[in-house]
């Protein structure tokens, strides 16, 4: 499998643009690209040959950005780094700009996101129900970088293409505003990008989660979306709309729960993608996981169910034009917004069980017979294993539907990984090396008012039949506010035998063997909900939150190596 993944990153470099390539060292292995490093969506660098589990242990910062002592300020970081030739890239969330760093830490280039991309972020003015709470150009996802080109979406809906030695920007798609296909004032980028089929392929859609909050407001009209652009201009190849598309009910449809009862007028309405996709050349399909809907269909006699199948499911689409090739739900009845509960008595059914896990491809054995599956985590706190070429269920790991109460009624599945609620479960970024898989959990059983309860990460077999080892994150013991959990939000990052991840409460970054478990290194680095990358013996992880718990508004992006000289220090700036 390691021989495999080599050969994914061969691909991304061969099927890159051309411009520049003469000038810029081309994506090789020891890079980590994309988010999840290949399009298998594995987390995992198998060819990182410096550090290890011998070794990790002396992990010591090597520069941080800005420098200690400096006045700079650097917005909040949610981005998992991306590295190539030593040369750092990620954006910010707060005061919203992406960086290019050289192997020293020092700025290659700066790219300021224009106030323009947040156009169209809160519908037309004076229209009856508009949302004033809109979404603003900070960047949430990882960027893709390529032999010449780097590309990245935000959270105001804008998608970006820059030159990867000046930072210029190449062209922008807004998908707000009319001229995109399917525009809607509430579309977002929180997926990261990958480059299959020759083509750039990225999740996206209407994130109206929070708008139903205003009572006015006309719920709803968006839909999540996965398209695909030509890399060189941004033209759009193909776009796969999730869902039907939303109408006006002949009378308004009523859902009542916990908090009360819920108008909606417009159905059914998906949520964005924020899953970022994977992609199985053999197979020639794209796989994602959906977000669950923030209003109903309209239900018929032969059909009295509200959600549709697309809703918090597994979906698998054609790379050449998008088609879908099958769908499989993971949640039904799971239609949630802000302005809901996240825990429904009438049903019983914890909602917002999303799936934000990239689904990452493996082979496993299934009868005798090697078997082509996508393993996705869920923020239902299950693991899922499904055949990839038609999505059937195969296995998954046990999960809670008792209430949310303390001490848990009935007593979980010791094999149980985590809790479900909308902030809890398996959120995204879960790794695998081909032998085993490695999740994160969070358990926040109580939202609200209520504090994390726990976390960990859980190490087991591809099938999800075996566990190996669980790491559990201790409880924190606060004089202010008692006993709080340490949930583990962030995406793993695999490489030399070593599993490296951040922690929400304790702000730590934490290395782990990855073959039993053991903490090789644990760093306090402050507040921080982004996971790391590694990279030619080198860790590094951006720190700042704009999310759940403390808020930190600046952000410091590290850079952990071995003592001495090393590979990076000795790179130079020669990618300009």
């Amino acid at each position: 499998m390691r021989t495999f993944s080599l050969s994914m990153i061969a691909l991304l470099v061969l099927a890159a643009p051309l411009a520049r390539a003469d000038e810029l060292p081309p994506v090789a292995p020891g890079d980590w690209p994309m988010y999840n490093l290949d399009v298998l969506g594995w987390r995992y660098n198998a060819a990182e040959k410096t550090l290890s589990p011998d070794n990790a242990g002396k992990l010591e910062e090597k520069w941080r950005f800005p420098p200690r002592g400096s006045k700079e300020f650097v917005g909040a970081i949610h981005a998992t780094p991306i590295v190539v030739n030593g040369h750092v890239y990620f954006g910010t969330m707060v005061k919203p700009a992406f960086y290019k760093l050289k192997p020293n830490g020092a700025v290659a280039w700066k790219f300021r996101i224009p106030a323009y991309s947040n156009k169209g972020a809160l519908g037309e003015k004076g229209k009856r129900g508009v949302n004033r709470i809109g979404s603003g150009p900070g960047i949430l996802s990882t960027a893709l970088v390529t032999d010449s080109t780097v590309f990245f979406g935000d959270a105001a809906g804008v998608f970006y293409a820059l030159d990867r030695a000046s930072g210029k920007k190449l062209w922008s798609l807004n998908a707000k505003v009319d001229g995109f296909p399917g525009g809607h004032h509430a579309n977002v980028f929180m997926s990261s990008p990958i480059l299959a089929d020759g083509k750039i392929i990225v999740g996206g859609g209407s994130h109206e989660h929070p708008y139903p909050q205003d009572p006015a407001y006309p719920c709803c009209t968006g839909r999540g979306f996965v398209i695909a652009f030509e890399p060189e201009t941004g033209k759009v190849a193909w776009k796969y709309d999730v869902g039907p598309p939303p109408k006006k009910f002949k009378k308004p449809i009523v859902i009542e729960d916990a908090n009360g009862k819920h108008v909606f007028t417009y159905g059914p309405a998906t949520s964005s993608v924020w899953s970022s996709p994977s992609y199985d050349a053999r197979l020639g399909m794209i796989f994602f996981g959906t977000d669950v809907q923030n209003s109903p269909r309209e239900p018929t006699p032969d059909n009295p169910r509200l959600d549709t199948e697309y809703s918090s499911a597994v979906i698998a689409v054609d790379v050449k034009t998008g088609k879908e090739r099958w769908v499989t739900q993971i949640n039904k009845g799971d239609i949630f917004n802000h302005s809901m509960s996240g825990y429904d008595p009438n049903t019983g059914l914890y909602k917002d069980l999303s799936i934000g896990d990239t689904p990452k491809l493996y082979d496993i054995t299934v009868q005798g017979r090697k078997t082509r599956v996508v393993g996705v985590g869920c923020k239902d706190g299950g693991f899922y294993v499904f055949a990839a070429d038609d999505g059937k269920l195969i296995n998954s790991t046990p999960l809670y539907k008792g209430k949310p109460r303390f001490p848990l009624d009935p007593e979980p599945d010791k094999r149980l990984i985590a809790l479900p609620s909308p902030i809890g479960g398996i959120q995204s970024g879960c790794a695998t090396d081909g032998k085993r898989v490695f999740t994160n959990a969070i358990d926040w059983l109580r939202i609200g008012k209520a504090l994390p309860d726990g976390g960990r990460v859980v190490c087991l077999s591809p099938d999800a039949k075996k566990e190996f080892w669980r790491h559990e994150r201790p409880v924190i013991k606060s004089k202010s506010r008692g006993k709080i959990g340490d949930p583990v939000g962030s995406g793993i990052a695999l490489g030399g035998g070593i599993a490296c991840f951040t922690t929400t409460v304790s702000e730590q970054l934490v290395v782990l063997d990855a073959a039993n478990g053991k903490v090789l290194k644990s760093k306090h680095i402050g507040t921080v909900w982004s996971g790391p990358s590694i990279s030619r013996g080198r860790v590094y992880v951006g720190t700042g939150s704009i999310l759940f718990l403390k808020k930190q508004m600046n952000g410091i992006l590290y850079s952990f190596g071995l003592p001495g000289e090393d590979e990076v220090a000795r790179m130079g700036s020669g990618d300009e």
